[in-house]
């Protein structure tokens, strides 16, 4: 099998991987979304460039090129891209045991396993069982085991009408009303809309908000706008409060963790 019609596989027609692992490459345009769906096997989720947006029941998590989301079998996701992927999709067959999570899981991305990724992406499918390939996945299933994991996540609600209200809030990022006018739009006070919040995700609706700003700061961050525009686009007057609120929650500055988000040497790659 070619490299070229490996590539085009179809999942969908697939009853059982062709390696331990399979790695499928894919540019994902701006705008793009993957309806909700599973797996019949585990998945890493992994962005080279660009951030993802995968969303589970409940859960919402944004995953930068220094992270990747680990899907377990039977994983019900859906996959978004604001501002366009070079997204890598490994799938470990369902015996893989080098992560006991049943649920998913955020992994911080070493250089050495980005590399192993990149590489083991141009294998073809039925790459060779012994020999250099072979070894060289067994080396990454390995450090994916080690990886050490990220537990920041934007919970998302399970009611209709929050939900709607949560979808509005992340397309409108520049939103400036307040908890208030919320709440009256949804015929409801801010406490009934609080507590049922509370409920839903676990925190209040300002704290989502702003959990939801640093997510969106993180997205946003991995285009080329300026932090000037990333935080008017935020609701921000200034770059000043948006800076100080990052620096905050993350303890680096925008510009700082711009710079650091890949390991020199690693930014491009022919």
């Amino acid at each position: 099998m070619t490299t070229d019609t490996a590539r085009e596989l179809s999942l969908l027609t697939m009853q059982s991987l062709p390696r331990e692992l399979y790695v499928r490459q894919q540019t994902m345009p701006a705008g793009h979304f993957f309806p909700l769906h599973q797996h019949d096997w585990h998945q890493l989720l992994y962005a080279v460039s660009g951030v993802l947006v995968v969303d589970l029941i409940g859960e919402r998590y944004f995953i930068p090129p220094e992270q990747a989301i680990w899907l377990p079998r039977g994983c019900q996701h859906s996959v978004f891209t604001e501002y366009g992927a070079d997204l890598k999709s490994l799938y470990l067959d369902p015996d893989y045991k080098g992560l006991t999570s049943e649920k998913a899981a955020v992994l911080q991305v070493s250089p050495l396993f980005r590399e192993l990724i990149l590489t083991a992406a141009e294998f073809e499918v039925e790459y060779p069982v012994q020999g250099y390939e072979n070894d060289l996945v067994q080396l990454l299933l390995q450090t994916l085991s080690r990886l050490p994991r990220n537990d920041r996540y934007l919970p998302w609600p399970v009611s209709e009408d929050l939900i709607d209200l949560c979808n509005r809030l992340y397309k409108q990022s520049d939103s400036r009303e307040t908890s208030e006018q919320l709440a009256a739009g949804l015929a409801a006070s801010l406490r009934t809309l609080d507590r049922r919040f509370r409920r839903e995700t676990g925190m209040s609706l300002k704290q989502w908000r702003l959990q939801l700003r640093l997510m969106q700061a993180i997205e946003l961050l991995n285009t080329g706008q300026s932090i000037t525009a990333i935080a008017l686009e935020l609701g921000y007057s200034s770059p000043s409060p948006f800076i100080y609120m990052f620096r905050e929650q993350f303890g680096v500055s925008p510009a700082q963790y711009r710079k650091q988000r890949v390991s020199p040497g690693l930014q491009q790659r022919g």
